[in-house]
């Protein structure tokens, strides 16, 4: 039976950790073990393993994928500590699909709000789009990406291409940018739409301040495009499509990208200048 490594990041709600570690206690899969790493400060949880601090995500998270790999397991299960698991044979499934398709290396499933409705299934990259997949599969189908939330990463991918890569620090596209690394690798990324989890997106990026999240936006957009779109998409995304995103926003999450889907930002002067501020430092990144 393989050895699956689950490493969930904890980040300052204790509710949320408890209710994600309660719905784990029903997985009917016996062969696992859960690394916790605590990010938080001034909260003391125990044995989990300590960071500095709201390091960010890939920070975080890489520092449990390496303790984790100590244990020499076949597979590392990455978590949110503000997901919560529903079916009782999600593991077991999630490790019978990554064992039956050849060359799967990366395995999502299928993402809910509290609510029930569809947050994540996976997605593609169409041309300079990040898209996501909204139709109502049920069996396992290949994708480009799918969510940092829920990524079961086999051994043989972190032996190939490495952790998370921190640049994108603190969060947004680390995801992305490791499942496409994967498929240039030879790997397929699958997303498992019979299982579900619950993810009370949002809660933590909701703290902090939107000058903070929008330069993060753009910072780690502009990487992303540099590194993985062709030059004709990638100058349309950065030079277009990303200073519309500083002035406008979409209604909702799921709002197609039609104009009358989209609203005015209150500080998209703040927002603009930002993008350029952003821009100029990832330039600066580059020449150093």
């Amino acid at each position: 039976m393989k050895k699956v490594a689950i490493v969930i990041s904890f980040y300052n709600n204790l509710e949320n950790l408890k209710a994600c570690l309660n719905s784990l206690k029903k997985t009917d899969y016996p062969n696992y073990k859960i690394f916790l790493v605590n990010d938080s400060k001034g909260i003391d949880i125990g044995k989990a393993i300590k960071t500095s601090g709201h390091t960010g995500f890939s920070k975080a998270y890489n520092v449990g994928i390496r303790e984790a790999l100590k244990w020499k397991p076949d597979y590392v299960l990455l978590l949110n500590d503000d997901t919560e698991i529903i079916n009782e044979n999600w593991l077991s499934r999630m490790v019978e699909v990554g064992e039956y398709y050849k060359n799967v290396g990366v395995l999502g499933c299928r993402i809910i709000y509290p609510d029930g409705s569809l947050q994540n299934l996976g997605g593609h990259m169409e041309g300079w789009q990040i898209t996501k997949e909204m139709l109502g599969w049920e069996e396992p189908f290949e994708v480009d990406h799918i969510m940092g939330s829920f990524m079961l990463i086999k051994k043989e991918v972190i032996d190939k291409i490495g952790l998370l890569d921190e640049i994108f620090n603190p969060y947004l596209l680390e995801d992305t940018d490791y499942c496409l690394r994967a498929k240039q690798e030879g790997f397929k990324v699958f997303s498992v739409p019979g299982v579900k989890i619950i993810h009370k997106k949002g809660k933590s990026v909701d703290t902090i301040p939107n000058y903070k999240r929008m330069f993060v936006r753009f910072k780690n957009d502009i990487i992303f495009s540099k590194r993985h779109l062709g030059i004709k998409d990638r100058l349309f995304r950065i030079l277009i499509y990303l200073p519309l995103v500083a002035i406008f926003r979409k209604k909702s999450d799921e709002d197609e990208l039609k104009f009358r889907n989209f609203r005015l930002r209150k500080w998209f002067p703040i927002n603009l200048i930002l993008y350029v501020i952003a821009f100029f430092s990832v330039i600066w990144l580059r020449l150093r």
